[in-house]
């Protein structure tokens, strides 16, 4: 019997043929599993390439932003001394320095309450139309609650008026309308069947039977240094609620060296003493023993400027007004009905200033209120222009939000005020900050991930406290992947060259060195010990250094980044402008990182190859192996059939001999 097991023959003492197929396969592929090995460290290099291409990516664009058109130093900032009057915002262009500006008025928009309504009030059905401004909409109602005509309301005439229906009580409900648009040119009113539903709500009534009055309207009244004049109303004018006083006014200053003094007065005439005459001598009385002092001219004035120049007549009373706008061209000034004497019968001007002339116009008293012949019931708010003093002009506007006074600067006013309030424009310092350090923390990223890629001390990921359990994990794989490469070295040590080396940021420039505005390898003033992540070219920064040398010297903290030095206005020095020179070639497209990863993908493309002619050679032998053990069952079978044969016949023979 045959020692070989053969699949189909039972012979548990003989050999495995399946087993000896596998374990001479096993032996032939040990290339293939070193060749697989070589493409799974081909792949970890290309991968960690990658990343590193990722990262001195965004250390190049980082450190372009620092230079280039949106680098943080051209960004400025608007601070108000008074953030509940005003706020202000900058752009770009916005120019560093103070202005004042005093906020006589807000821009308003219509806002009318109707009077308390029953909660089952039913809105007649009808045509409504509404109009803000120039702008006029209508829609038809078919009738139905107060809340059903606010929804529909404000779903058809969205971003011309909108409803609100408040519940003021358990059993009563008020209907509020607003239109959607600032300033004195966009006043509600209404039309068609909306005309008669306002009265029936209480939002608007008929108008009030007093008219106001106009004065000045046809010349304005010229106040001289001390002049004084009055103007009397016809009749007593009594004032109603809402009522409002408004005259534009102008102060004109006088050159003082143009002063004219009055003529001198004459001064006293000397008498003649007379004289005696005999024949032809003649004998003059001797003159008064003393002279005369000559007459002095008059001494000018004490200077005085004020400005407070006006006030209201009433029934034996008078009550002053606020002083007249200091300004070179005429204002307007609004003073509410509250402010002032409910009944009134004139005016009194007198010009209290010594060099500035007074001028006063269109003086009148009006109710601002009323809309196409009817005034509203219940304004909570009335559409008004806005209205600041600014450099000594008054400025109007029809919205809150001002961008066309201050260049680069958005102005919202939140409130009135008679006090004036400075916008400060003033570079983004803390924006600058943040990219510096944003700037800082790529570089020493690029650095920390060259030196875990180039070394085999594990120190350098333990140090790294920032790390995910992911991270780490993935930086232990590539832990000394390129040991010995030189290009890395080389890139690592011509960027702490860049970061180290002074740049002319200009002759008036503080700054020459990031170690001078607090970014060093030893910044945080650690002592002299050893600390090996010095040693490994990360830089620190000291916050306290960095935002004393941005409040000292901010234009030159930015050309220490970048800065054109030849006036063609491209910028071609500083640290940034360095870096992202240097570190360019090895990111852009067909660049040294993307060459050296083509370098790998080929290798793996060679390598994959070699394994797949190398399997398909083996998949060759393996049939060759099972083929050639095939044959041999078929001969062992053959060999254990000759053998049983043998087998039967000595048992038959010595039968037969028995």
């Amino acid at each position: 019997m045959s020692d070989i097991t053969i699949p189909g023959i039972s012979n548990k003492s003989g050999i495995d043929t399946s087993k000896l197929v596998e374990d001479l396969m096993e032996v032939e592929r040990i290339p293939v599993r070193r060749m697989e090995r070589e493409v799974e460290t081909y792949e970890l290099q290309r991968e960690t390439w990658q990343s590193l291409g990722r990262q001195v990516a965004r250390l190049r664009d980082t450190a372009r932003t620092m230079y280039g058109f949106e680098n943080p130093f051209r960004d400025r900032i608007a601070s108000s001394s008074n953030e509940s009057v005003v706020q202000a915002t900058a752009t770009r262009q916005a120019i560093e320095g103070i202005d004042e500006i005093v906020v006589l008025q807000t821009a308003g928009r219509d806002r009318f309450a109707s009077q308390p309504l029953s909660r089952d009030y039913r809105v007649p059905p009808g045509r409504y139309e509404f109009t803000v401004g120039e702008d006029t909409r209508s829609f038809r109602f078919a009738g139905g609650s107060l809340r059903d005509f606010s929804t529909e309301l404000n779903r058809r005439l969205d971003g011309i008026v909108r409803s609100t229906v408040v519940p003021d009580t358990p059993s009563t409900q008020i209907i509020i309308f607003e239109g959607q648009k600032e300033g004195a040119q966009a006043q509600m009113s209404f039309g068609e069947d909306g005309v008669s539903f306002m009265r029936e709500i209480g939002v608007m009534s008929p108008p009030r039977p007093d008219k106001a009055f106009s004065l000045l309207e046809d010349a304005p009244l010229l106040l001289k240094p001390g002049q004084t004049e009055q103007l009397r109303l016809p009749t007593p004018f009594e004032i109603q609620p809402g009522m409002v006083l408004r005259f534009e006014a102008r102060s004109v200053n006088l050159d003082r060296d143009e002063w004219t003094a009055p003529e001198a007065p004459p001064g006293v005439e000397p008498v003649d003493p007379g004289a005696t005459s005999l024949k032809d001598v003649t004998i003059r009385n001797e003159a008064l023993g003393f002279n005369l002092p000559e007459p002095e001219a008059p001494e000018p004035p004490p200077f005085r400027e004020d400005n407070r120049a006006m006030k209201i007549l009433g029934d034996g009373v008078e009550q002053e007004l606020p002083p007249l706008p200091e300004t070179g061209t005429f204002s307007q000034v609004e003073i509410s009905g509250e402010d002032l004497l409910s009944r009134m019968r004139g005016f009194s001007f007198h010009n209290l200033n010594t060099h500035r002339n007074l001028e006063i116009r269109n003086l009148t008293v009006l109710d601002p209120t009323t809309r196409s012949g009817s005034t509203p019931t219940n304004a909570l708010e009335t559409a008004r222009d806005a209205r600041l003093r600014y450099s000594g002009v008054e400025i109007q506007r029809s919205t809150n939000a001002i961008d066309d006074l201050i260049p680069g600067v958005t102005l919202n006013l939140r409130r009135s005020s008679p006090d004036p309030i400075e916008i400060d424009v003033q570079p983004d310092r803390e924006r600058a900050k943040e990219k510096i350090i944003e700037f800082i923390g790529y570089y020493n990223q690029v650095i920390r991930d060259i030196n875990i890629y180039t070394r085999t001390d594990r120190a350098l990921i333990d140090q790294i406290e920032y790390f995910s359990d992911s991270e780490r994990e993935t930086m232990e794989k590539r832990l000394g992947v390129f040991q010995g490469d030189s290009s890395l070295q080389q890139l690592r040590n011509r960027l702490q060259t860049i970061m180290m080396n002074p740049y002319d940021a200009g002759p008036d420039s503080s700054f020459r060195l990031l170690a001078e505005i607090g970014i060093s390898t030893n910044a945080s003033g650690g002592g002299g010990g050893y600390d090996g992540s010095r040693l490994r070219g990360y830089l620190e920064i000291s916050e306290t250094d960095l935002d004393s040398a941005l409040a000292a010297d901010f234009e030159s903290v930015g050309r220490l980044f970048g800065r054109d030095s030849t006036g063609d206005l491209t910028v071609d020095t500083g640290v940034a402008v360095a870096l992202e020179q240097y570190v360019g070639p090895y990111v852009r497209t067909g660049g040294i990182i993307a060459g050296r990863t083509d370098g790998i993908n080929t290798r793996i493309d060679q390598t994959q190859n070699r394994i797949s002619r190398y399997n398909d050679r083996l998949e060759d032998y393996e049939q060759k192996l099972r083929t050639d053990f095939g044959r041999m069952e078929g001969m062992m079978q053959q060999l254990e059939g000759s053998t049983e044969a043998l087998d039967r016949l000595n048992i038959q023979g010595t039968q037969d001999r028995r």
